[in-house]
């Protein structure tokens, strides 16, 4: 099917799903996230991944795009992406997630290895998996980012790690 857009709510008495292959998508070791290829899927993070978020747009949609919201605006206010890091990290900086732009990350990372640490970012641009205490010991850590105003990307997830646990944030 091909993209569908709609003015107003949309409604199900009985949910919505997605499934099959196409909703997962492996990246490869560099990757500038876009909303027409990467959201609303889940995102497959291999061993060695440098992650570069796109830059979040406010623009409002012009007047002249009639009653409803403008199809082709280019705002990704409320994107999402969701990060699944499906192996083991290959080394100190080997997995990271950057802001574009001067955008910053708020919100909190769990770090869990033989303790479960909260680490909470504000002004951070980075998150870098390091193979041991920031994450990326074991497969399996996520992370969810949502562009939510100008300049802020919240986060939140959890990362496997090991040994005494340290912020991921940079």
């Amino acid at each position: 099917m091909a993209i569908s857009t709609f003015d107003g709510p949309v409604r199900s008495l009985n949910g919505f799903y997605s499934q099959g292959p196409g909703n997962l998508l492996t990246l490869g070791a560099t990757v500038t996230l876009s909303v027409a290829t990467h959201a609303g899927h889940t995102l497959l993070v291999p061993a060695t991944c440098a992650i570069i978020l796109p830059t979040i747009v406010t623009t409002a949609d012009p007047a002249t795009s009639g009653p409803g919201s403008d199809p082709n605006t280019q705002s990704n206010l409320g994107v999402e992406f969701v990060l699944f890091f499906n192996a083991i990290s290959a080394g100190a900086s080997a997995q990271t997630v950057t802001c574009g732009g001067s955008d910053k990350f708020v919100g909190t990372l769990g770090v869990t290895s033989t303790v479960y640490n909260a680490f909470a970012a504000v002004t951070s641009t980075v998150i870098t998996l390091n193979a041991t205490t920031t994450g990326g010991a074991a497969r399996g850590s996520q992370v969810n980012i949502t562009a939510l105003a100008a300049n802020l990307w919240p986060v939140n997830g959890v990362l496997v790690g090991s040994g005494t646990a340290a912020t991921p944030f940079s």
